[in-house]
């Protein structure tokens, strides 16, 4: 499962709005797997009430065991495509990358012709954007295990085009 959260918004608000659904659900700077089921549903309810991330967020799934690497550049590349204009500048931020890797992340999608400032690692505690990503990720896995409560939610961000998936056809 690979999520994308691509949003042209002022950062400051965006990330102060998701700062803030966290500190109401209770769920602080934690990732899915740390957040109790109850505060990680209403986190991302939450995010779809108060349309923070809205269109922002991209997912693709893909089977194992295909190297991560691949699906990621494929989601970011789909993604950064649907949400900018003409002239743009991607500053891509991405969960618990080491340089090197970031530097192969920037050469993979420059060559794939995305306009791109830079690749950052980042960790998750460190920002609520990556904590979003984090947290539909999990909803989505979640979902296509079965489990209804995340089914209905990923339905509703569907079905409202707060989420889209980047592929025709998930597995």
């Amino acid at each position: 499962m690979v999520v994308a959260v691509v949003s042209a918004d002022d950062q400051e608000r965006f990330r102060e709005a998701l700062t803030e659904i966290e500190r109401v659900a209770g769920t602080g700077n934690r990732k899915w797997h740390k957040s109790r089921p109850e505060r990680r549903l209403r986190y991302l309810e939450l995010a779809l009430e108060r349309d923070i991330g809205l269109e922002d967020v991209f997912f693709g799934s893909y089977p194992k065991p295909l190297p991560y690497f691949f699906p990621f550049i494929e989601v970011l590349e789909r993604a950064i495509a649907l949400k900018s204009g003409p002239s743009y500048t991607a500053r891509v931020f991405v969960d618990g990358t080491d340089r090197k890797k970031a530097a192969e992340l920037t050469n993979a999608l420059r060559l794939r012709g995305v306009s791109l400032e830079m690749v950052k690692g980042r960790r998750d505690e460190s920002d609520p954007a990556i904590r979003l990503a984090d947290m539909w990720a999990g909803c989505i896995r979640a979902a296509t295990l079965g489990r209804q409560q995340e089914e209905s939610l990923l339905r509703r961000a569907l079905d409202t085009g707060y989420i889209r998936r980047t592929q025709e056809k998930t597995p």
